[in-house]
């Protein structure tokens, strides 16, 4: 079958290890995500005598939900600089938004995005038609 050997998936984009063909995720121009909300930065680190600056177990646990969603969605991938939207639904009043961007953006990176160092540009905000808890990322190639 011509369609499905190694040269023609790699023409498209997609990268094939090991002689197995495994999809990683293939070219796009937009991918929209639902993910559980991150913790703020302020609680995503914490420093531990002779490791230094480490995850914390919050992050970790968030980190592994939102990485098993991630993967479930089966996400494209966007090539080069990027522009995304990230909708939060709201948690309280005195909930930092820039504190979400971070973890988000980590995330994606090596899946959906090659590295958060090509985002062109970023909104993001709490809206009222995302549940509490929730963020859609809307991500869209900058080209």
């Amino acid at each position: 079958m011509k369609g499905w050997t190694v040269e023609a998936l790699e023409s498209k984009g997609v990268k094939v290890r090991d002689q197995t063909m495994r999809v990683i995720a293939t070219p796009s121009d937009l991918v929209t995500l639902t993910l559980p909300l991150p913790p703020s930065v302020n609680h995503a680190w914490q420093n531990v005598p002779g490791k230094g600056r480490v995850r914390s177990p919050e992050y970790r646990r968030w980190h592994k939900l939102a990485f098993d969603e991630l993967c479930l969605q089966k996400p494209g991938k966007i090539v080069g600089e990027f522009c995304a939207v990230i909708n939060c639904g709201k948690i309280n009043r005195r909930a930092d938004i820039d504190n979400r961007i971070k973890p988000l953006l980590d995330l994606i990176k090596g899946t959906v995005i090659e590295d958060d160092s090509k985002c062109a540009r970023v909104s993001a905000g709490w809206v009222s038609d995302v549940p509490a808890e929730r963020v859609v990322m809307i991500i869209r190639s900058a080209a």
